[in-house]
């Protein structure tokens, strides 16, 4: 009976910080550090990688616990999210708001002491960004999605920050990278879950409309932000000629996947638009750590 109450507590726990997310994200940030570190030719430190990625974990948690206890009338309207624990009650709203405290308090102050101060201000930022900006304007206007952007690109600097120090160019092109990336990434999973979105009253799609030509257009179009953000890594030095040619046949495969959403308008489209970005962004981040290690 005990170990049947600690697993439903733990999947409870699961779903309520949406984990598999939060390894993801605190993975970015580690990945920010070594492209820092690679850059500036600085030894990796053990103890500032575990900082990174719990204290990312933590931090990232909290964002979901608050973003969830906000939206927990609405997500009870969504297929996707209408079993979240908030919803059903297996776990409680004050639960919830202890959790967040004691999540964002442990996970910052690991960051600080830990990776860097300026890394758990950045997260600070990120998580009052996510949580208590994009989550109420999310039911007010799709200027949410440019918003939520930030704070999704933030773990890159965060991590790079707690290697270097410091905001330079580079980790500047990198961050804006990732922020034009989840503008398809996000649409094509707004385009999946439209219905769902659109009965909880959400509408986050890039225009009126819903699975509309036009958005399918726009979802490809939002590609194109990539190449010039490439050529820039090129053009100030930063790659050398052929990671550059490499990295743009990459977004071309990318941009590509999102012609063909255009062309078909189809949810099985959207899906493989989907998978295409969730490949395209660490391959290409791995890929250029890999290259600031080996300049």
């Amino acid at each position: 009976m005990e170990k049947s109450l600690l697993k439903e507590v733990i999947r409870n726990y699961y779903l309520l910080t949406k984990f598999h997310v939060n390894v993801v994200v605190a993975l970015t940030s580690v990945l920010g550090y070594l492209l820092g570190a690679g850059y500036y030719d600085i030894a990796v430190e053990l103890e500032k990688v575990t900082g990174l990625f719990f204290g990312g974990i933590l931090v990232t948690a909290t964002a979901h616990i608050i973003n969830q206890l906000l939206e927990r009338q609405y997500d009870a309207m969504m297929l996707r999210t209408r079993n979240r624990p908030l919803v059903t009650g297996d776990v409680g709203a004050g639960q919830a708001v202890g959790a967040a405290l004691l999540f964002s308090l442990s996970g910052l102050a690991w960051l600080y002491v830990a990776v860097h101060p300026y890394a758990a201000f950045i997260s600070f930022v990120s998580l009052v960004m996510y949580a208590f900006i994009y989550t109420p304007v999310k039911r007010l206007s799709r200027i949410a999605v440019p918003l939520g952007a930030v704070p999704g690109a933030l773990p890159v600097l965060i991590g790079y920050v707690g290697a270097t120090g410091r905001v330079d160019t580079v980790v500047i092109l990198l961050f804006v990278l990732q922020v034009i990336w989840q503008f398809p990434h996000f649409w094509s999973v707004a385009w999946i879950w439209q219905k769902s979105y659109e009965a909880a009253g959400y509408d986050l799609m890039p225009s009126p409309g819903g699975k509309t030509k036009r958005n399918a257009f726009l979802t490809f179009l939002s590609t194109f932000g990539l190449y010039p953000v490439i050529y820039l890594l090129y053009d100030g030095q930063y790659i050398d000629l052929t990671l550059f040619l490499l990295l743009a046949v990459l977004t071309l495969i990318f941009s590509v996947q999102a012609f063909v959403l255009f062309l078909r308008r189809t949810d099985i489209s959207a899906k493989r638009l989907l998978k295409a970005s969730v490949i395209y962004l660490p391959v290409v981040q791995l890929l250029i750590v890999y290259h600031f290690i080996n300049r």
